[in-house]
């Protein structure tokens, strides 16, 4: 696990003094025209299926939209940890929410935010959440952020740390980054497929060779992937899933 290699290059820190908790809250009288939501259910292992999209001069906000979002973000839902409804956010649209069943922890230094997110989505520490869950006196096994912030993270102390923070950090935005292309790639597939079928579109005269010179271009990114340490089995396995391969 990364955390075997970052012992010498680190210090550890609770995550309380590493990060903010649900930091900005929106308010109707902003007056938004129109907001993108993210509700629990949409979020799980860190895959955003889908964005619940709001124009609200017609539509009423649901009334857990309330939690502000920036880019690297991490959101984690207090309702059942071991359902596993967490996430972290690159690039996020304008006027995006979450629900108020996420917390919201925003790392204090950016470089943190793939190290906060790997400590919270331990597989130990989400055991431990959900048994706290279950004590709680709420309807819902449910946690609250404090329970969050006394998290164990590992914090770089040298250059060496500093760099694998940075390595994981590339890595983690370039599967970002392919799992919104294999979205618009499917959402393409979608809307073209049907014509093809229906010979709408007619591909007789393509040629098909040219298909092909995208390859040496993810072979040079799947390579790079391929050298990340192998202390790193978890973000190994991440790159595997969502990085194509020639």
């Amino acid at each position: 696990m990364y955390v075997n290699a970052m012992q010498e290059h680190a210090d550890s820190a609770a995550l309380r003094d590493l990060a903010e908790f649900n930091p900005e809250t929106y308010s109707p009288k902003e007056n938004w025209s129109a907001v993108s939501y993210i509700d629990t259910s949409a979020l799980m292992l860190n895959d955003l299926a889908g964005l619940q999209h709001f124009n609200l001069a017609e539509e009423k906000l649901p009334a857990r939209a309330r939690r502000k979002v920036s880019d690297g973000d991490i959101l984690y839902s207090t309702v059942r940890p071991n359902q596993n409804h967490y996430g972290l956010l690159y690039g996020p649209v304008p006027h995006m929410l979450a629900s108020t069943a996420f917390a919201v922890i925003r790392p204090n230094d950016t470089i943190m935010s793939p190290l906060v997110y790997l400590a919270l989505t331990d597989a130990r520490i989400t055991k431990t959440l959900q048994q706290l869950a279950e004590t709680s006196t709420s309807t819902i096994p449910s946690i609250r952020p404090v329970d969050l912030e006394q998290i164990a993270v590992l914090v770089p102390s040298d250059e060496c740390g500093n760099e694998i923070a940075a390595q994981i950090g590339t890595a983690f935005k370039q599967i970002d980054c392919n799992k919104r292309e294999n979205r618009k790639l499917a959402a393409l597939r979608d809307a073209l497929l049907p014509k093809l079928m229906s010979g709408e579109i007619d591909v007789s005269k393509v040629d098909l060779t040219q298909l092909n010179s995208h390859l040496p271009k993810w072979r040079a990114i799947c390579c790079k992937f391929r050298g990340i340490p192998t202390y790193l089995p978890q973000l190994q396995l991440l790159s595997r899933k969502h990085v194509l391969e020639p």
